[in-house]
């Protein structure tokens, strides 16, 4: 899972055991100078001992001359105001906008209204992108200091990486190209406007906001509440009754089932509910056991 939505977790894993990836040392040192000043509630000059400490003791060859500099970098970041380190639990969605994307009448194109082969997956996509614009959302008004600031977003950027992370991400089928397929008939659609170096403008999202602003007697029953943020176009899919994707029995992760017996996303997670049930049947057994023994000794 992207380390974004589990900030908190990620800075404290890194400050009690080292790296997580030497590629990605600056962020991690910023996460830790974080985590010690929001967290553990170092003052700046507490902070600047114990990064030098902690650098210390869990980098290897360390040479306070060579890391000046990207130390006191993230020093200064964990200062600034409204730094912090946050935890998305779960996004909620709500019944008025699973409605509103499963309401779409998406054609191939305007001249004939027929109904695209891609409709069903460009809904999958546009719930994927409004799940990326909340979850922006969460992070960006959790830190903000100003307290009437409303995020409302409403464009996505990215090169092919990012474009190829979201279709997986959309769970779409690899035979799928998200660009040709699907970004270009929510074009015809009027849904998304592509504008230069991989920014799309998500029209759709201007539609919401619409809908939120004009109407007071929305349904906001939550639906569907997302916390697997690596597969989040199954969870359209279950609330759309594909019988295929359940949400495993002993860890609670959603899962795309291989066959119709599969009750579990892994073998690891099968043997753990076995081994549950084993336990639980001995402590049965053995309390069975325990009151037949003492009915035996208090006989005559």
């Amino acid at each position: 899972m992207n380390y974004q939505y589990t900030e908190l977790d990620y800075a404290k894993n890194i400050y009690e055991n080292g790296f997580q990836s030497k590629q990605h040392e600056p962020t991690e040192l910023r996460l830790v100078a974080t985590y010690m000043r929001r967290v553990l509630d170092y003052k700046p000059k507490k902070l600047r001992e114990e990064m030098y400490r902690w650098c210390e003791d869990h980098i290897s060859g360390y040479k306070k001359e060579l890391y000046y500099k990207r130390i006191h970098s993230a020093i200064n970041k964990a200062c600034q105001k409204g730094s912090m380190l946050t935890n998305v639990e779960s996004i909620a969605f709500f019944k008025y906008e699973t409605d509103y994307i499963n309401g779409l009448y998406i054609m191939d194109n305007t001249d004939e209204q027929k109904e695209s082969e891609y409709s069903y997956e460009c809904k999958k996509l546009l719930f994927t992108l409004l799940f990326k614009m909340k979850i922006n959302k969460f992070i960006t008004e959790t830190k903000r200091t100003d307290s009437d600031f409303e995020y409302q977003g409403k464009y996505f950027k990215g090169g092919q990486k990012k474009y190829t992370e979201l279709k997986k991400l959309a769970k779409l089928p690899d035979k799928i190209r998200i660009h040709e397929d699907i970004i270009n008939t929510l074009w015809i659609n009027g849904l998304v406007t592509p504008m230069f170096n991989g920014l799309i403008k998500l029209n759709f999202m201007e539609k919401l906001y619409e809908i939120e602003n004009s109407h007071h007697d929305l349904d906001k029953t939550v639906v569907l509440q997302i916390k697997d943020y690596d597969r989040v176009g199954w969870y359209f899919d279950y609330y759309n009754q594909d019988e295929k994707i359940l949400f495993c029995k002993e860890c609670g992760k959603i899962f795309r089932k291989r066959s119709n017996r599969q009750e579990y996303c892994s073998n690891e997670c099968f043997e753990e509910r076995r081994r549950k049930y084993k336990a639980e049947k001995q402590r049965e057994y053995r309390q069975s056991s325990g009151r037949g023994q003492l009915k035996k000794s208090e006989s005559p």
